[in-house]
C-alpha cells in the first residue's frame, strides 16, 4: 500500500511538471478572426490589419438597404422630344360689289366652301379692302364693314376660333391699274385660316413642290 501511494505521488509530480513546461503562445501570435469591410462588402478576415467598417461605409450600406430597385427606362425617341406641329395659313378672298358690304351670291358660295376648313382653324384673320374710288374716310368705313360682314357670317355658322378683324381702305391693291376689272378685284375681304399641322405633313408638302 505504501508503495502504491508513493507511485501515485511521483506520477502527480511529473504531470504537474509537464503542465508547467508546456509552451504558451504569445498574445501577439494568437490568430484572431473577425469580420472586415473588403471590396465594398463584409468578409471574414484575420489579423490586426483586418479593415473595419467606418461610419461612412455603414451609411452607404444603410442607403443601399433602403434603396428601391428602379427598372431602367428606355431612351426617349428624339422625334418625340421636339415640337410635332407647325402653323399653316390658308388664304381666301371674298369680293364685293361697288360701294357695298353685303355678300354677293358668289361670295356666299365661297364662304360655304371654306367653312369646313374654318372650323378646323385655331384662329382666323379677316382684313377688309376697297378700291380707289371715293374719300379715304368713306373707304376706311366700307373696308371695316366688309370685314365685319365676313366675321359675323363665320360666327353665325358655328366658328369658335377667335376671329381678328382689320381694315384699311384705298390701299394694298391686288391690281393697281385704274380699270374697272382691277377695281373689282380690289373690293374684297381677305380671310386667313391658321391651322396646326403635323411637321411631317409640312415637310412632305415642301418636298412635293420641288417635284414636277
Amino acid at each position: 500500500m505504501a508503495i502504491l501511494m508513493r507511485m501515485l505521488g511521483i506520477g502527480s509530480v511529473f504531470a504537474l511538471a509537464g503542465c508547467s513546461t508546456a509552451p504558451e503562445l504569445p498574445a501577439s501570435d494568437q490568430i484572431r478572426h473577425g469580420i472586415g469591410w473588403i471590396d465594398r462588402q463584409f468578409a471574414t478576415c484575420a489579423g490586426a490589419n483586418c479593415p473595419r467598417p467606418t461610419q461612412k461605409t455603414l451609411a452607404v450600406i444603410e442607403r443601399s438597404r433602403n434603396a428601391t430597385s428602379v427598372s431602367p427606362q428606355p431612351p426617349l425617341d428624339p422625334a418625340l422630344s421636339s415640337p410635332l406641329t407647325s402653323e399653316q395659313t390658308d388664304e381666301h378672298v371674298i369680293n364685293f360689289d361697288f360701294g357695298k358690304s353685303h355678300l354677293t351670291e358668289a361670295g356666299a358660295r365661297k364662304m360655304n366652301a371654306l367653312l369646313p376648313d374654318a372650323k378646323k382653324s385655331i384662329r382666323i384673320e379677316v382684313v377688309g379692302r376697297t378700291d380707289d374710288v371715293g374719300t379715304r374716310a368713306f373707304n376706311d368705313r366700307l373696308a371695316r364693314q366688309r370685314a365685319d360682314t365676313v366675321r359675323d357670317w363665320l360666327v353665325r355658322h358655328g366658328i369658335s376660333a377667335p376671329v381678328k378683324v382689320e381694315a384699311a381702305g384705298m390701299c394694298c391693291y391686288v391690281e393697281s391699274s385704274r380699270t374697272e376689272a382691277a377695281r373689282r378685284q380690289n373690293r374684297r375681304a381677305e380671310i386667313r385660316l391658321v391651322h396646326l399641322v403635323a411637321k411631317r405633313d409640312v415637310v412632305s408638302s415642301s418636298n412635293n413642290k420641288g417635284v414636277q
